[in-house]
């Protein structure tokens, strides 16, 4: 969306939104101009999995029997994700029209589902079938990827013989007009705090027991957890809490909206997010731009940002709560780092971010 809103300015680009209606309304309030199409959902509330996944199947079949209406030789299709009903439709779409252009996206690899938090559970085994079906139709018949890492550039080269020239790396960004705007003048109440989906993937219950750990050395240590998730995740995560006898030193705070996101990023001291797997994550820059240091599991997607962050072996969470306690304990090293952090989040606005990936797809005909 922040991509978007910034390329619609162009008075040459006639711009199209195929969506939800929740990702409709979000893209018209932050100010895309675009046509917009609403893709139908056949089931109205998504509590459950199930429901999810056969809203994204009929959405994928209406986008893919839907005429492209757009009265021009030069279309560009862009599939926002790896996920098998993004980029199903695009791949229909480029083999019926071998002129029309397309522009994919492809963030990380989901492990196999034995490799994964959870196990072989339906969410995990669909993620990976569908991006296994999808990977071969993005790698052989896109016109260009855009991926955040280096590690996966060089993976999809490697597994699927991609031209290095298809591939583009670019990375998200921040905006720091916006994050400016939001004041925050209490000081930092909390010692560290997560924002990302809730999901076993994420890490949140090794950050749970990790914070375990730190409390047995800090008492009164402080953790913020925010993200939105299934019912069945909240309550596990709120379970754990509660198990852990750790009700005072962790807050679960739900969603947040913008606003609220950004008074807790200026609110903590640290920003943790031990991650399975990811591309690299909006939240890390966001939380850099705001002076934290960034704690995680180390991650090969990592390796463009390694000397910004800090990072333990993946799964350790022993090893995590040794790192948290380390920074926590030396506030000369939380602001060097943060410091470190905030010049590198500054270099890396939404505004270069579309500039890049504009000149980007110019260059391959549009």
């Amino acid at each position: 969306m922040e991509i978007m809103k910034r390329i619609s300015r162009n008075q040459n680009i006639i711009l199209w939104v195929i969506s939800s209606k929740p990702h409709c309304d979000s893209y018209r309030k932050n100010g895309v101009r675009s046509h917009y199409v609403i893709v139908p959902n056949f089931i109205k509330y998504e509590k459950f999995f199930t429901a999810k996944i056969i809203n994204s199947i009929v959405g994928s079949i209406f986008v893919c029997i839907m005429p492209i209406r757009v009265q021009n030789d030069n279309i560009l299709i862009h599939s926002p994700s790896d996920f098998l009903w993004d980029t199903l439709p695009a791949f229909i779409k480029k083999s019926w029209n071998k002129e029309i252009k397309w522009f994919a996206s492809v963030y990380h690899f989901i492990p196999r589902p034995s490799e994964r938090p959870g196990g072989f559970n339906p969410s995990n085994l669909l993620s990976f079938i569908a991006q296994r079906l999808s990977l071969p139709l993005i790698t052989r018949w896109s016109d260009m990827i855009q991926t955040e890492t280096t590690f996966v550039k060089d993976e999809l080269v490697r597994r699927y013989q991609v031209s290095p020239e298809k591939i583009i790396v670019c990375q998200s960004g921040v905006n720091p007009q916006l994050i400016d705007s939001f004041s925050w003048s209490k000081g930092k109440i909390y010692d560290a705090c997560f924002l990302a989906r809730l999901h076993k993937s994420k890490g949140v219950y090794d950050l749970i027991e990790a914070w375990a750990n730190v409390c047995k050395c800090n008492k009164d240590a402080k953790l913020a957890v925010a993200g939105s998730g299934s019912v069945e995740m909240i309550r596990e995560v709120r379970d754990k809490i509660n198990n852990l006898n750790l009700e005072n030193n962790i807050s679960f705070l739900g969603f947040l909206s913008e606003e609220n996101k950004y008074k807790l990023l200026k609110a903590s001291k640290l920003y943790v997010l031990p991650s399975y797997e990811e591309g690299i994550p909006i939240t890390f820059f966001e939380a850099m731009y705001c002076g934290l240091p960034v704690v995680t599991y180390f991650l090969p997607a990592y390796s463009d940002i390694k000397d910004y962050i800090m990072s333990v072996p993946l799964g350790d969470a022993h090893s995590l709560a040794d790192e948290i306690l380390r920074v926590l304990e030396d506030d000369d090293l939380i602001r060097v780092l943060g410091e470190q952090g905030r010049r590198l989040a500054k270099e890396q606005t939404w505004e270069k971010v579309a500039e890049f990936t504009l000149s980007q797809i110019l260059k391959i005909g549009m």
